[in-house]
């Protein structure tokens, strides 16, 4: 999916050379590896349903609650060519569900947020993240510029990273098009799909699907390249690195997870480790299509895979895997997950994951929980 819609909507390439060379891991860093995974059947609970394309999602510590995101379902009108010319239509569909475990009640707390279809996805709120008090969240688009500005001024949001007040608002706040439209790190094309953050000290880092790259949003709207990951060759194939998620990990460095392009190569994504002001490394490999990365109470790694058999495969199951420290992988869920698409942890050790993620707009999608044992 994501490098379908790299070249139609959803993710891209790579930057320069120069951020990418390979540096080694600090001895802080968990000793990640390859290795076959065993099962864990712990059950599944569906503790919201009806969302429509639910994507990231998050923990808020102060409101006690999982906010989770809704691309929403596009719109009939106005329409615009995207990525490889496929028309994009626009709707203020998109929204900002909360899950409160302790009432076990679900509302939106926010509507009308930008949402484009394809004939191959919906795209908008891809992620968010409710730190520092504020809710942080960025929007994808798989377009340009001429797409956003054909699709008008209620589109202005896509391809930007923003905060939602109180009141449901959205306030953009950096624009990563923009940036794209500017650089064009990637020869192929422009494109700018974002869709993962993580809040920072006086900002955000945005995992650019479009772009293949990790990008610094500054408070003040700013955006510049942290790091960009290379593509791998595979079979004499070029593949695109396309990172879906950053996340911080318990050493005080950020990783990265990584789908990969289409069509689905069993095995071939990585998960990177980013240290600020280091080139990124690779410290995991061997898994398909991830989507979400997550770290327990006990700071072990949670890995989220799209499709176990890749996007293509008609078999829509996917996989939620736990890196043990020594480099043991666990499959802590894997029946009851379709196409999964985001993953959090609560302070108490519940997991939550979005399901039915790349529905055409349909209102299928769910919010599940793992209980911690």
């Amino acid at each position: 999916m994501l490098r379908r819609l790299c070249t139609t909507t959803l993710a891209a390439a790579l930057l320069t050379a120069t951020l990418t060379s390979a540096s080694s891991a600090s001895s802080s860093s968990p000793p990640l590896s390859s290795g076959s995974p065993h099962s864990s059947s712990p059950r599944l609970e569906v503790v919201a349903d009806h969302l429509v394309t639910p994507r990231g999602l998050t923990w808020d510590a102060r409101q006690h609650r999982v906010l989770v995101t809704e691309a929403g379902k596009g719109g009939p009108a106005p329409c615009a060519a995207g990525v490889g010319g496929y028309p994009a239509c626009f709707g203020a569909t998109g929204a900002i569900t909360a899950y409160t475990p302790r009432d076990d009640k679900a509302v939106r707390i926010a509507q009308g947020l930008p949402s484009v279809i394809n004939e191959f996805s919906v795209l908008g709120l891809h992620d968010i993240d409710a730190s520092d008090g504020r809710i942080s969240v960025v929007f994808g688009l798989g377009g340009h510029m001429s797409t956003r500005v054909g699709l008008g001024e209620q589109a202005h949001g896509l391809a930007q990273t923003g905060v939602v007040d109180r009141a449901g608002k959205l306030r953009p706040i950096g624009d990563l098009l923009a940036f794209e439209e500017k650089y064009n790190p990637h020869p192929a094309d422009v494109n700018a799909n974002a869709y993962g953050l993580t809040r920072v000290p006086g900002g955000t880092l945005v995992a650019e699907a479009g772009g293949n790259g990790i990008l610094r949003v500054g408070d003040n709207g700013s955006v510049k390249l942290v790091a960009a990951l290379p593509d791998q060759i595979i079979d004499g194939a070029t593949v695109e690195s396309v990172p879906t998620a950053i996340t911080p990990g318990p050493d005080g460095a950020f990783y990265i997870s990584e789908y990969s392009g289409e069509p689905t190569r069993i095995g071939v994504a990585r998960i990177w480790r980013l240290v600020p002001g280091k080139s990124p490394v690779v410290v995991a490999r061997g898994f398909t299509g991830v989507i979400d990365l997550a770290f327990d109470r006990q700071g072990r790694m949670l890995v989220l895979e799209l499709a176990e058999k890749g996007f293509d495969d008609p078999d829509r199951t996917g996989r939620l895997i736990r890196v043990e420290r020594d480099g043991r992988r666990t499959v802590l869920a894997r029946e009851g997950l379709e196409h999964p698409g985001g993953v959090a942890v609560a302070p108490n050790g519940d997991i939550y994951l979005t399901n039915r993620t790349t529905s055409l707009g349909e209102a299928t999608g769910q919010l599940l929980r793992l209980r911690s044992r």
